[in-house]
């Protein structure tokens, strides 16, 4: 029996922050026996290399990358994903242009994120309307650095830049990956 050929070599997720794009890209990646990679990991990485006594919160650090340097995290996060077989969670979805990659977009209401966010390790000592400000300026401030990037038409939350919209608010994990494997293998 021939081995079936996809249209897509590789899933890229894009969504607002906290949206549950590492949670699904992370299980998603080992259903498929296949790589992931995250955009805000190598940020995270990034930032502990510079302040490793988290002299300056994640947070701010984000405020100080340079449009270069978000450029370059671009360029590294596309050469990734070309190299097949490749989930990817990043913030702009148009990283994926040119590439043979289904782009998955991942919604969910700012109160959901939040109380999400305050679950994890990331935002201790924070309460939830704080985790709302601070998953608010995120998207803001990745929207804004994506304009700078790629022109002012660009936005990052546009569902027409996608070939699939979840919402994590409305979806468990698994209801997500069933969703995506079933478009994934029908193309």
């Amino acid at each position: 029996m021939a081995k079936k050929t996809r249209k897509y070599d590789g899933i890229l997720f894009s969504g607002l922050p906290g949206s549950g794009k590492t949670t699904t890209s992370r299980q998603l990646a080992q259903h498929l026996g296949w790589e992931v990679f995250y955009v805000g990991g190598l940020w995270r990485e990034e930032w502990a290399k510079k302040y490793p006594n988290n002299e300056m919160p994640f947070e701010e650090y984000l405020h100080t990358i340079t449009l270069e340097d978000d450029t370059a995290m671009d360029t590294r996060a596309h050469d990734m994903l070309a190299r097949g077989s490749m989930v990817g969670d990043m913030w702009h979805g148009i990283i994926g242009d040119g590439l043979p990659i289904l782009r998955v977009f991942i919604t969910a209401p700012l109160d959901i994120r939040a109380e999400r966010a305050l679950q994890t390790n990331k935002y201790t000592g924070k309460t939830t309307d704080e985790i709302k400000k601070l998953l608010q300026g995120r998207e803001e401030r990745q929207a804004e650095v994506a304009k700078k990037i790629y022109g002012d038409w660009y936005d990052y939350r546009d569902p027409a830049g996608y070939h699939l919209t979840l919402n994590s608010g409305l979806l468990s994990v698994e209801e997500k990956i069933s969703s995506i494997l079933h478009f994934f293998d029908k193309e």
